[in-house]
């Protein structure tokens, strides 16, 4: 079965947005260049002292609502539309991110369908009848608002102040061991291992569902970095971790552990 680099120098050589944004982000870190081959597959960073480094990039979880302009964070998290009206989604637990995601289109159907700005404004019987409307209001893991005077619009979703349950960012590490041992992750990995390189880069943009609940609220609202170093991999030197909310991203190396950067805006 090919994978994704093999499927899409069949369709075309263009690079990905994640793969875009991935160099831009790792040559603002390391203050370096990025340079592609001739067919657009392979990027490498090059730092001011001539040193050259691979990178490969992969997405975990979620790749459509993966726009360029957000992996820059020039805007926000987009969905497509589900409906008329233009939503905004507001994120108070990270954890239920998917959840919300999965409910999002047929709340917001309902609510547009009743002519209201969301769901707590839907009536009771109606609220109490439905479990995942239930479950929305009387959780409230988010604030949905739709405007009827805005249509056609995706929705945005932003993340609201707060704290990360796992402030220890202790399940970080076990969620990426999981990660890197199938899927886009071992695919980077594998491409990573063929290329001839002092320093091999692997970036992986984490998506809301790309790892644990729990890991992914820890990448984004947690203070500190993770307590230990990622799964061992011979041909890997740096990882990078840019969660697709936030501000925040996260590099490994060999020599200096983990660090945390803000590189957008």
């Amino acid at each position: 079965m090919p994978d994704e680099r093999e499927l899409r120098s069949r369709t075309s050589m263009a690079p990905t947005a994640g793969e875009v944004a991935a160099g831009e982000v790792a040559a603002r870190v390391l203050g370096a260049s990025v340079e592609r081959s001739t067919d657009a597959h392979e990027m490498s960073l090059v730092h001011p002292d001539g040193r050259r480094a691979a990178l490969e990039a992969a997405v975990l979880g979620e790749r459509d609502d993966l726009l360029l302009a957000h992996l820059r964070r020039d805007s926000d998290l987009q969905w497509t539309a589900p409906a008329r009206w233009w939503w905004q989604v507001t994120i108070h637990d990270v954890r239920r991110l998917p959840r919300v995601r999965e409910v999002f289109p047929v709340v917001a159907r309902m609510c547009e369908a009743h002519g209201v700005p969301g769901p707590c404004h839907l009536p009771a019987p109606l609220i109490s009848a439905v479990p995942d409307l239930h479950w929305l209001v009387h959780t409230g893991p988010a604030q949905l608002l739709g405007h009827a005077d805005s249509l056609g619009l995706p929705a945005t979703v932003t993340l609201c102040p707060g704290i990360a349950a796992d402030q220890a960012m202790s399940s970080v590490v076990p969620a990426l061991r999981e990660a890197l041992a199938g899927g886009p992750a071992a695919r980077a990995l594998r491409a990573l291992q063929r290329r001839r390189a002092v320093e091999r880069h692997l970036f992986l943009t984490v998506g809301c569902a790309g790892l644990s609940a729990d890991a992914f609220a820890s990448l984004v609202r947690a203070a500190g970095v993770p307590p230990s170093p990622p799964p061992e991999h011979d041909w890997l030197s740096h990882l990078w971790l840019a969660p697709v909310l936030g501000h925040v991203v996260f590099l490994w190396s060999r020599e200096d552990g983990w660090s945390r950067h803000e590189p957008y805006g």
